[in-house]
């Protein structure tokens, strides 16, 4: 009996033991690498058990990300526990989100991220020579050239006038939030049983509002 005490507080001793890793943080826009855009971020460490049916937590580091986005210290995880990390996001950032992640207790913890500012985008869609109800519009929008015959395609028929409405999702009325940076736009026309596709790459800056209009 007594061994048995003694060999259950000795796994128990292993199971809790602390080791020393290091953690990395690097945000990087995901055009220029630069981490600047989250300057001064705050980040955290939570630690995570369940002593018995209830989980517990605590926050065991924070800390703030330099003028390079970037920021490194020591952590002593416990074995038996679980932490994660999290780091706060802009307001004026449309891809990266809050990051949430994992870190693993046997080896050191390098947490690299990209992220985008937003641009607003106001289209309008316009067929300046109707034909009639048959007339028929594809219009493919993307950030990614390579896979843009992938992408949802927005379909209108007939005599189309079209805007953006916005006001959604920390839009403008009128607008709509995306990317900064290049986008790339195809769309198919069909009239008169005939299909023409067309082209083109717009660029928009960060913080920007721009409206690019489809006349077809």
């Amino acid at each position: 009996m007594k061994n048995l005490l003694l060999l259950s507080f000795l796994v128990l001793m292993v199971a809790s033991c602390k080791k020393k890793t290091n953690v990395v943080i690097q945000a990087q826009d995901y055009i220029t690498g630069s981490g600047s855009g989250y300057a001064g971020m705050e980040y955290a460490v939570v630690e995570t058990w369940t002593p018995v049916l209830e989980t517990k937590s605590k926050i065991v580091a924070t800390g703030f990300l330099d003028e390079n986005g970037h920021a490194a210290f020591d952590l002593k995880m416990k074995n038996n526990r679980k932490y994660i990390l999290g780091v706060a996001q802009p307001d004026n950032i449309c891809y990266g989100g809050v990051v949430q992640h994992y870190l693993d207790h046997e080896k050191n913890n390098n947490v690299n991220f990209e992220y985008a500012h937003c641009a607003y985008s106001k289209l309008i869609l316009t067929n300046a020579s109707c034909f009639g109800p048959d007339d028929k519009l594809i219009l493919y929008q993307t950030d990614d050239l390579e896979n843009i015959n992938d992408t949802f395609g927005w379909e209108h028929n007939g005599c189309v006038y079209w805007e953006t409405t916005g006001g959604t999702d920390g839009a403008p009325l009128g607008y709509s939030r995306i990317n900064y940076g290049n986008i790339y736009y195809k769309w198919e026309v069909t009239k008169n049983s005939i299909t023409t596709n067309y082209y083109d790459t717009i660029f928009y800056p960060a913080g920007s509002y721009t409206t690019y209009q489809v006349d077809y």
